[in-house]
């Protein structure tokens, strides 16, 4: 009876490998037979994702697909973008609409559960803050008992606002209305989102900036990340890598400008695997050699994506804080690529 208990035992777990090999295998090749990956953005304002005068998709988030396109399909520009919101970012990846979706999703346990979705990577750590008008005189959370909160639906943000106010048994209002609604009226009080898209709103939506503040307080964490089907072991791991590779890029040095002299230089052995120089992290995960380093010739490393969309430099004008690399001062940092 053991023994036959063991070859069952066995002969599921072939079943499950081969069908997981089946799988995995799935999304790739569809995406690579197509020849151009489908995927999913928000239209936002400059800086997260949005239309240039052009009509070309700009923004820290567009970068990332970009970044899987150059990784899969030898092109940067391959990319179908595919406007998804609040409500329909989850359900276009279930129903094949988008392969992966680049948007200010916070990775949660109940997401990826309810939705059957997987967030492979983080690309952006950020917390729940609150945009007020200087005039309010409103300068801690206690000062929101008595008023009038807007807040975007179906969010993460949405629902944390409503604890804290149930927690802290403020008598405070709570209306579902995205930062338009606040900056362009006098619905609301405050405006609550997490402090990057506080910064955003703040840099493309408002005249007088001086009339407005963000406190200081941090209602919670938002670990952001891109998200894709959680059925295709391989496709998570090639999204993962290609955020992961953009981050190494920067901890090595490896930059848009200097990464061929650095390919053919370095002795360092996770730049030669990073590269294609040396190891096989490109075939195992069904890519070619060069999978990386067409990413960061395509977008650039991590600082130079943050930088060009979020940095000091730009309207958003925002520091790197925790989005720095650990050896900075941050939490960000990859694997080891080994």
């Amino acid at each position: 009876m053991r023994a036959l208990s063991l070859l069952h035992t066995f002969s599921l777990t072939a079943l499950i490998s081969a069908a997981a090999m089946t799988a995995q295998a799935s999304t790739l090749t569809d995406i690579q037979q197509r020849g151009d990956l489908n995927c999913g953005v928000y239209p936002d304002d400059p800086g997260r994702s949005a239309l240039d005068r052009e009509g070309r998709w700009q923004g820290f988030y567009v970068e990332f697909c970009r970044g899987v396109a150059a990784a899969v399909l030898k092109n940067p520009n391959f990319v179908n973008f595919v406007e998804v919101g609040p409500t329909s970012r989850f359900t276009s990846l279930v129903d094949y609409s988008t392969d992966v979706v680049m948007y200010s999703s916070t990775w949660t346990l109940g997401r990826e559960n309810a939705y059957q979705v997987s967030f492979p990577a983080l690309y952006l750590f950020d917390g729940q803050g609150f945009v007020v008008r200087k005039s309010s005189n409103i300068e801690t959370l206690a000062d929101l008992n008595d008023k009038t909160v807007c807040v975007t639906g179906n969010t993460t943000t949405q629902q944390n606002l409503e604890d804290y106010i149930s927690t802290q048994q403020l008598d405070t209002k709570v209306v579902y209305a995205n930062g338009d609604r606040f900056f362009r009226g006098s619905v609301c009080d405050a405006y609550s989102a997490d402090r990057m898209n506080l910064a955003t709103n703040l840099a493309n939506r408002v005249d007088n900036h001086g009339d407005y503040f963000i406190l200081p307080d941090t209602l919670s964490r938002e670990p952001i990340g891109p998200t894709v089907r959680n059925d295709d072991a391989q496709w998570q791991k090639i999204v993962r890598s290609v955020v992961h590779a953009t981050i190494l890029a920067e901890e090595k040095g490896i930059t848009q400008a200097n990464i061929d002299q650095i390919k053919q230089s370095s002795q360092n052995v996770e730049v030669q695997n990073l590269l294609g120089v040396s190891g096989d992290i490109g075939p195992q995960m069904g890519l070619d050699q060069d999978w990386a380093y067409r990413v960061i010739k395509g977008v650039g490393n991590y600082a130079e994506i943050y930088d060009r969309h979020f940095g000091p430099d730009t309207p958003i004008g925002q520091e790197r804080g925790l989005n720095a690399l650990w050896r900075d001062g941050g939490v960000l940092f990859a694997p080891p690529f080994k």
